[in-house]
């Protein structure tokens, strides 16, 4: 019997191959023995998973009448495709050798190619073979590439219809078919799944740690009671490059393109007729106040000077001063720029010497006259209309509510017009601020705060800026972010741009010296520590001694090995020095659940070393989870509240200490973690209100150190929400806000929670020195795979729409109006 190619394409990293088996009831012999059974595929003598499926004769017939008479002869072959191999495919029936064919990977890209332009139609007929061949049979799928720190992580789906309880196991291996050493997690497994066609099927979730630059291999998943047959797929060059650009598209932040941050800035800078307008605008402001622009100067480069010059002459509002505090007269840039700019405005004030940076500054804000001074290094360029838009917000607040302090949006430059890595800010998040100066330029600040609250001191040199900003925090100043980017920030040696600590190293120390006093002046307890990065600072919080209970809530349902990873967890690696860990029951079905619980107090004891403590209470109403938090904060101790999902698992022995020193704050409301998927990619790291209609955890999935836009991955930060999965809080302020809304019986309740604390007044804080592992949806299914449960979550999604409108139309204060409401990677 001979075997005949008619036809191949390459797809997904799979080669599909149609065959004619001559005189052979093709479709008849797939039935009897499987899709598996009969094709023996080698390469290099190793054995290479394949599958021989049936295909729709008439489907092929119509678009290859040359086929007629070969009806029920007709297959499609399916195997990885493995670049640069040659692959070998014997079909054997039983004893009976039915035929060879052989595949060149060279040959099939060509051929491929030429395929997809003649025979576009056939090519989809048959790589759609394999579409819905779910019965008795794996389907394995990449579904994502992620990078991690020390590798890559793959994500795949695995579909099969048939036995839930099978278990899929997954092997990866090279083109040669040599194992390759690889980490799998079994991320989730849902069942009965409906889909479009009206079947339903299961679908098991894997997560694969492997080394980072491997392009090509094949992933195989089989089942060890061989109930159902193994499926595969492969990576090649062309698939892998395009799933990583697909991954970086996705995950990329407002820096990641500065060509496509210019298309953006020239899109939404002021043209010349909005600066003729604004001119007119700008004449009628019912407030007009002076602006005092304080620009120190010592030794200025004679072109950036101009530059900066030519940008404040250029103000569209023209009710300013420009203050050139000259410390070095013998270079006479300075002078004659100012001369030349002809402008009464432009005030060259001569100093005695140069008294450095605070001093040359402080000598400007007393000779303003304004009723704002802003600060402008002499490096750097504002956009034309910056005055107008600093005007118009404290023109459109109420008088005696006026912002005293104001900050824009900014980027970075080298040369004039390469405008790039723009900082978009958002409202004033304190504990960013607390972590580095997340507020920079354009600093404008009220000239009676700044008689108020006194200049900075000599030692905050480098960090003047930062300070200011601190005692204005200090002192309750209102402070407002304008949503423009105003500001150009030159990059050049010397400069702090960069980031770097050669630049100004007298400033690092400066900055943790002008944080801590910051914090002594508020009388809270801590000590300000220079972090892992240049210019960035950590908290540390005194906590009450001697140690606060601290009441450690877990719903829990049955799943005693997810619930005993977590509390054993704790009991093993908590340092905290007094803690309860309260179990709220709900409706166990399994006896060994009730045994767990009996033998539980006596193990945690000895684990902790008499540090925690562990009792059940038992809710008796249906799932409710909001109703069940409430219910075991009524039944908890202590003062401190650490609301936690049983299928967690502690990294940090200090969490406790890290998550409560931020609660001795008095502005503090409900402090999050920072979690990981089993794989060590974030989980949750702060959620975003409103993106993509609903909640979206930001800057998921990224490697631990991996920064993020702003850093806010690896700094505390402040956030609309933070994850139900783990969070603290103090009881006062739980019990002030009625706790968890019933309502919410499943989703949103955690984000309702935080929002109802900010309106009370308080923050929600996203620290990433407190992790932990969340094995998310492991002891819970996906809402996604379940019909009744998803309609649950849209009405829920529905009332949470309701309750916090704003949300869903101004987006989410803590994103910013300039960045997309449709990434949780803050891109534009």
């Amino acid at each position: 019997m001979s075997i005949k190619r008619l036809a191949l394409c390459r797809s997904q990293g799979r080669l599909f191959v149609l065959l004619r088996f001559a005189g052979q009831d093709v479709a008849a012999l797939i039935e009897r023995e499987g899709s598996q059974a009969f094709a023996h595929t080698t390469t290099s003598g190793s054995s290479v998973p394949s599958l021989v499926l049936p295909v729709d004769h008439g489907r092929v017939l119509a678009l290859c009448p040359s086929v007629s008479d070969y009806e029920r002869e007709l297959a499609v072959l399916v195997l990885p495709f493995l670049d640069g191999s040659t692959i070998d495919v014997t079909f054997a029936s039983g004893d009976q050798r039915l035929g060879s064919i052989r595949l060149d990977s060279r040959v099939a890209k060509l051929e491929s190619k030429i395929n997809y332009k003649a025979k576009p139609a056939l090519c989809a007929l048959i790589r759609d073979a394999q579409r819905g061949e779910h019965c008795g049979l794996y389907e394995i799928d990449a579904i994502r590439y992620l990078p991690a720190d020390a590798g890559a992580v793959w994500r795949y789906e695995v579909t099969w219809a048939g036995d839930p309880q099978c278990a899929p196991e997954l092997l990866i291996f090279d083109t040669h078919m040599n194992a390759i050493d690889a980490t799998v997690h079994v991320f989730e497994s849902q069942f009965d799944v409906p889909q479009r066609n009206g079947c339903r099927v299961n679908k098991t979730y894997l997560s694969v740690e492997m080394p980072r630059n491997i392009r090509d291999f094949v992933a195989i998943v089989s089942d060890p009671t061989g109930l159902i047959q193994s499926g595969f797929c492969a990576m090649d060059g062309r698939l892998y490059n395009g799933m990583v650009d697909d991954s970086w598209n996705r995950m990329k932040d407002a820096r990641a393109d500065d060509a496509a941050y210019r298309r953006w800035f020239e899109q939404h800078r002021a043209k010349p007729g909005d600066m003729a307008c604004q001119r007119v605008a700008s004449a009628a402001f019912a407030y007009r106040p002076l602006v005092s622009i304080v620009v120190p100067c010592y030794k200025t480069d004679r072109v950036y000077l101009r530059e900066l010059l030519d940008s404040v002459l250029a103000q569209s509002y023209d009710n300013w001063e420009l203050l050139l505090m000259d410390a070095s007269p013998e270079w006479d840039a300075v002078a004659n720029l100012a001369a030349d700019a002809n402008d009464e405005r432009i005030r060259r004030i001569e100093l005695p010497g140069n008294g450095g940076i605070v001093v040359n500054t402080n000598a400007g804000i007393e000779q303003a006259t304004g009723d704002y001074i802003a600060f402008l290094d002499h490096d750097d360029i504002l956009e034309p209309d910056a005055l107008f838009h600093y005007v118009s917000a404290l023109n459109k607040a109420v008088e005696g509510e006026r912002p005293q302090v104001l900050f824009c949006d900014e980027d970075m430059f080298q040369k004039t017009g390469e405008w790039g890595q723009p900082v978009f800010k958002t409202k004033l998040n304190v504990d960013l601020l607390y972590s580095h100066n997340c507020v920079t330029h354009f600093l404008m600040v009220e000239k009676a705060l700044i008689d108020r609250i006194g200049m900075s001191p000599e030692d905050v040199a480098g960090a003047q800026d930062y300070d200011l900003t601190l005692r204005c925090l200090a002192a309750g100043a209102r402070f407002e972010h304008v949503a423009h980017v105003l500001y150009h920030w030159r990059v050049h040696p010397g400069s702090t741009a960069d980031g770097s600590a050669d630049s100004k190293p007298y400033a690092i120390e400066a900055g943790r010296l002008a944080l801590q006093r910051h914090f002594d002046s508020l009388g809270i307890c801590g000590t300000a520590e220079e972090a892992d990065t240049p210019f960035v600072y950590r908290m540390r919080y005194a906590l009450p001694e001697p140690a606060p209970l601290v009441s450690i809530v877990i719903p829990t349902k049955d799943h005693i090995e997810t619930l005993d990873a977590c509390v054993m967890s704790i009991a093993h690696k908590a340092t905290y020095a007094n803690y309860e860990i309260v179990l709220v029951e709900n409706n166990s079905e399994a006896p060994e659940t009730f045994a767990y619980y009996e033998s539980l107090p006596e193990r945690v004891a000895v684990a902790s070393d008499g540090k925690g403590a562990v009792r059940v209470v038992y809710w008796p109403g249906e799932f409710n989870y909001s109703q069940i938090i409430n219910f075991g904060v009524e039944h908890a101790k202590g003062d401190y509240l650490l609301l936690l999902n049983n299928d967690t698992e502690v990294i940090s022995p200090d969490f406790i200490e890290e998550m409560m020193g931020y609660l001795q704050r008095p502005d503090a409301g409900v402090v999050g973690a920072k979690l990981y998927f089993a794989d060590y990619l974030v989980q949750h790291a702060g959620i975003l209100v409103g993106v993509r209609g609903a909640l979206a955890h930001a800057n998921q999935d990224f490697s631990a150190r991996r920064e993020g836009y702003y850093e806010r991955a690896v700094r505390p930060s402040n956030f609309s929400a933070v994850t139900g999965a783990c969070q603290m809080v103090r009881r006062d302020v739980f019990e002030q806000v009625r706790g968890y809304n019933e309502e919410f019986a499943v989703g949103f309740n955690d984000a309702d929670f935080c929002l109802r604390v900010w309106e009370a007044g308080y923050r929600t804080i996203f620290t990433p020195y407190a992790e932990l592992y969340h094995y998310e949806f492991t002891s819970r299914g996906r809402e996604e795979a379940n019909e009744e449960k998803l309609r649950r979550w849209k009405r829920e999604q529905a009332l949470f729409m309701q309750c916090w409108p704003e949300f869903f139309l101004t987006g989410d204060p803590w994103l910013g109006p300039n960045l997309s409401a449709e990434s949780e990677y803050f891109s534009i």
